[in-house]
């Protein structure tokens, strides 16, 4: 590697860890401000606020990347031609794609490591964290858990719920296992095929029940009908003890989506997270390609119109990623239109103001 290409690749990622910091404390203060009242009516302990924040880092460190990355490009390249040192690149016979050349290649080195943290360590925190706002904050019982998307409730004194998902938009869950246990002995089973909700009531349907006798007996019922009443949760306590995507790895995601399918549950908004894990990583060095050529042009106003230029970006990038996602969640578009919508029209763009700029 030349003088050159380290001088550009560490003053790149100097700018990166910069506004990597600079953005996760706007990010926790927000967050804080947003929620702290929330921590002190449910009298949280301080620790558990302190460990709370701690454990989100590693979530906003993933969220953020292609805003940094984007700060980082306008920082590094503004940088180099508001003090001309672009220009004496370009003099001593080193073309500005060499320049962008060095910063895609950081930013796939960063970009890799985000990933591998969100496959690995970010899940695990991302539990935590939630539990934290589950158990903590919300005061749900720690009985009624989501493993991996599997919801397991406590239902009354005797009886344990599976369930295998819920359709929130439908008030379904699909994939229903109830167990009675009396004195350490299973009396009881109920698989379902899903039931309803409706009427402020839970409606099961195509029940097969077995009883266990004493004796070792076992009673069947098919294709049973019934009710249940309060001691399951309500639709919208379901919601806050459901896995969220963020908690699950790239694997764990696959393996949820066959078993939903196997039990014939919706996938789309599944399917759109699972692309998204690879998308949003990737657009850190897409949005290099199009960072780059902005920041090459001379402008009055230097570093403060860099980061009015970057904000912009960043809400119109954000933006279409939750358009993307909402129409993918809805079965508008496919998921994978919906995952990368974003980065395929920043890359489209990054592409023509390249092609337009002159070296």
């Amino acid at each position: 590697m030349k003088i050159i290409d380290k001088y550009i690749a560490s003053t790149y990622i100097k700018h990166l860890l910069f506004s990597w910091i600079a953005v996760i404390i706007i990010f926790l203060v927000v967050n804080i401000v947003e929620n702290l009242d929330k921590f002190i009516d449910k009298q949280v302990p301080t620790s558990t606020i302190l460990r709370y924040y701690i454990l989100f880092i590693p979530q906003i460190i993933y969220l953020i990347l292609p805003a940094v990355t984007l700060l980082a490009t306008l920082f590094t390249v503004g940088g180099f031609t508001s003090s001309n040192e672009l220009t004496a690149i370009k003099v001593a016979g080193v073309p500005f794609y060499r320049v962008l050349l060095m910063l895609i290649l950081t930013a796939t080195f960063c970009a890799g490591g985000v990933y591998f943290l969100g496959e690995t360590v970010i899940p695990l925190t991302n539990r935590q964290q939630l539990d934290i706002w589950r158990y903590e904050v919300k005061k749900i019982p720690r009985e009624n858990r989501a493993v991996r998307g599997r919801i397991y409730l406590q239902v009354g004194q005797n009886n344990q719920m599976y369930i295998e998902n819920y359709r929130s938009s439908s008030r379904e869950a699909i994939g229903i296992k109830m167990i009675e246990v009396k004195n350490g002995k299973v009396k009881g089973r109920i698989d379902a095929e899903k039931m309803i909700w409706r009427d402020n009531t839970w409606y099961v349907q195509g029940a097969t029940k077995r009883t266990f006798g004493e004796a070792g007996q076992v009673t069947w019922q098919s294709d049973a009908d019934f009710t249940l009443g309060d001691e399951v949760l309500r639709p919208d306590q379901f919601e806050k003890v459901q896995t969220k995507p963020e908690e699950m790895n790239s694997v764990e995601l696959r393996d949820f989506i066959s078993r939903l399918k196997r039990v014939g549950g919706l996938t789309r908004r599944w399917e759109v997270e699972l692309l998204a894990k690879i998308s949003t990583p990737a657009a850190a060095v897409i949005i290099v390609l199009f960072g780059a050529p902005i920041a090459a042009v001379r402008r009055r106003g230097g570093t403060v119109l860099g980061f009015g230029i970057s904000l912009f970006v960043c809400f119109f990038y954000f933006g279409l990623i939750q358009i993307g996602k909402v129409l993918g969640f809805n079965g508008s578009i496919p998921p994978w239109s919906a995952a990368w919508a974003g980065n395929i029209i920043f890359g489209i763009l990054g592409i023509w103001m390249l092609a337009k700029s002159k070296d």
